[in-house]
């Protein structure tokens, strides 16, 4: 009797302990599931920025033909690998960063962002609008421009707001309420151009802001 209750005792641990089992465990799927793989990228809309040992890379889906400069691009199948610079001018010139493929301008444009303005000022230490023009224009293009912005104007040829293009100029009058042209910057595209601002020194601008728009005055081009 005493080994069959023994016996009767066994069986209830044993069945119990099935039962916590199967009730507690998760299953594999559900937890895979739920889990985050490690170093898999994190997404931000339409951009996506992958832990790297090197240098940071950032990959931004690709420009379809046709498809506007902004919105949705909607497809991913396609990734073009770009540096941060690159990414920031993309931004900032409003264009897609497959098209940003002048690499002597990018390069350029970077190695001077940001120097201050001085008037007067011939280099990275300071330099003033019509002289950042000088270089910009004889590094990139070959072609020596005057000293002055009014200069600069009087001998380029005039052309149509409508008609810009990279490596023209835009003038503008910022002094008081005369027409004069007291400032110069340089075209890129999307209606952005580059300049040596008195307020931020080197830097993009966009020709629609309302402050350069009430105070532009012409476009200008030179030939090679």
């Amino acid at each position: 009797m005493r080994y069959l209750i023994l016996l009767l005792a066994i069986s209830m641990v044993v069945t119990s302990c099935s039962t916590m089992k199967n009730t507690s465990s998760v299953s594999p799927a559900a937890s895979t599931h739920t889990q985050k793989k490690p170093g898999s990228p994190e997404f931000i809309e339409t951009i996506s920025i992958k832990p790297s040992t090197g240098k940071e890379i950032i990959e931004v889906p690709l420009k379809k033909e046709n498809a506007p400069l902004s919105g949705n691009v909607g497809d991913h199948s396609t990734i073009e690998f770009a540096s941060p610079t690159l990414l920031k001018y993309a931004i900032l010139m409003n264009a897609p960063v497959e098209e940003l493929n002048n690499e002597k301008l990018i390069h350029f444009i970077d190695d001077w962002y940001g120097t201050k303005y001085r008037l007067g000022g011939e280099d990275k230490s300071g330099v003033d609008c019509s002289a950042f023009v000088q270089s910009f224009m004889l590094c990139l293009y070959g072609i020596g421009v005057p000293r002055t912005s009014k200069e600069q104007y009087l001998e380029s040829d005039r052309i149509k707001k409508a008609e810009l293009a990279e490596g023209d100029l835009v003038f503008f009058h910022t002094r008081g309420k005369g027409k004069s042209i007291s400032h110069v910057g340089v075209y890129l595209r999307n209606n952005k151009f580059i300049h040596a601002s008195s307020s931020g020194g080197v830097m993009i601008s966009d020709l629609d802001e309302s402050y350069f728009k009430q105070r532009y005055i012409a476009s200008g081009r030179y030939k090679d």
